[in-house]
């Protein structure tokens, strides 16, 4: 698999920091399918650096779960059974519906406004040609807030590092069905979190988390069919 284009990626940061998010964004893009092979040698030429921050990045990878080492220092793109997709959903249950328990506490009334803003203009907006796209990306921010909101860094790190082992698995062009009813599960959890009740919030968040594994289940057919995830 070429990734030649993945070199003007790179940021001014820490290089080996830049290289993780580099092949991240290609794993969680699609554009380094399931079960690849990651040759050190041809992506360290590709992307023009030298072989031993990337290693560190691909160990990275592999920490978060989206890289499988294997024998005489080879990886590959992780792949992922139902099994894995349910276990993943599970944690994922736990770890959001605790932060929304905290946020019906914690959240400021300015950000369940503005989060509230973003549903009126979906709603009010469903014929858009890219309707779809702005969704999927409110829904990036609306758990992102909530997560912050939790007050709880550590768990929101978590939270961060298993939403991108649903992305990675997840090909995001969901079904503007499929967008809608995930649409109208946040609402519910916005006025959870609104009422400032932990317990409502707690469990508007899991029936949403509950809701979306199904739907990830009953897409799981063929291997590399596209997947809705929220």
């Amino acid at each position: 698999m070429s990734v030649s284009s993945l070199k003007k990626n790179l940021r001014p940061q820490s290089l080996v920091d830049s290289i993780y998010e580099t092949v991240l964004e290609a794993i969680v893009s699609g554009q380094l399918p399931h079960g690849s092979e990651l040759n050190s040698v041809s992506l360290a030429k590709q992307l023009e650096v030298s072989r031993t921050p990337l290693r560190e990045a691909l160990r990275l990878l592999e920490r978060d779960g989206l890289v499988q080492q294997e024998g005489n220092h080879k990886a590959r793109v992780a792949e992922f059974s139902a099994d894995d997709i349910r276990e993943i959903y599970e944690v994922r249950l736990q770890l959001e519906a605790a932060a929304a328990e905290l946020a019906a506490k914690r959240i400021s009334p300015d950000v369940l406004s503005a989060l509230r803003c973003e549903t009126d203009a979906l709603n009010q907006h469903l014929g858009d040609v890219d309707w779809c796209e702005k969704a999927i990306a409110f829904d990036l921010r609306f758990h992102e807030a909530i997560a912050t909101a939790s007050g709880n860094k550590r768990l929101k790190d978590e939270i961060h590092r298993y939403r991108l082992l649903v992305r990675s698995f997840c090909v995001m062009t969901g079904r503007q069905a499929t967008l809608q009813q995930a649409l109208n599960e946040h609402i519910a959890i916005l006025d959870a979190l609104a009422s400032g009740r932990p317990t409502p919030a707690r469990k508007a968040m899991a029936e949403h988390i509950t809701s979306r594994l199904k739907e990830v289940l009953s897409r799981v057919v063929d291997k590399g069919q596209t997947r809705t995830c929220t």
